[in-house]
């Protein structure tokens, strides 16, 4: 097959998912999002005649990804439960805003991979089997990591000032 045609292949087949893609890199890495986007779309064409589409296109993207911000954020890791704090402590929110930030707060305080899954699940919205697939977990794990993650939010929320 010729590269021109491989290249529309690619192209086409990858473009459906570039925005959604841009994004969750963005909430996983937001030092270098350009970067590590650049970084994952040049590994999936360098993957892409390989790709035996036992998942979605979508799914080995977002696996992509997701390996390629954890490379990124080895050694890079920051606190983000005190930049919560901080956002905390300035005035003047109204309500909503206040449990807003109360759920961010808590959300910020999960491990970066409970954070991913939730953002998988809710923010990209895919099915368990495709975020097992993406975690490279069992579906079992993700749907008990989910319940665990959903009680856990739901007494941290409730405890909220």
């Amino acid at each position: 097959m010729g590269e021109l045609n491989m290249q529309n292949l690619f192209e086409t087949a990858v473009a459906p998912y570039t925005r959604g893609l841009f994004a969750f890199i963005r909430c996983h890495a937001p030092q270098d999002p350009e970067d590590i986007y650049q970084e994952t779309l040049l590994a999936a064409w360098r993957g892409y005649a390989a790709f035996r589409q036992e998942s979605g296109i979508k799914t080995w993207l977002y696996s992509i990804a997701r390996h390629k911000c954890l490379d990124a954020l080895r050694g890079k890791y920051r606190d983000q439960t005190q930049e919560a704090e901080q956002e905390g402590r300035d005035a003047g929110f109204e309500e909503g805003a206040v449990t807003r930030m109360d759920l961010e707060q808590a959300i910020n305080s999960l491990r970066e991979e409970e954070r991913t899954l939730l953002y998988l699940i809710y923010g990209q919205g895919f099915s368990q089997r495709e975020a097992a697939d993406i975690l490279e977990v069992p579906e079992g794990t993700v749907k008990s990591r989910l319940h665990t993650l959903r009680r856990r939010l739901r007494a941290e929320m409730e405890e909220a000032p």
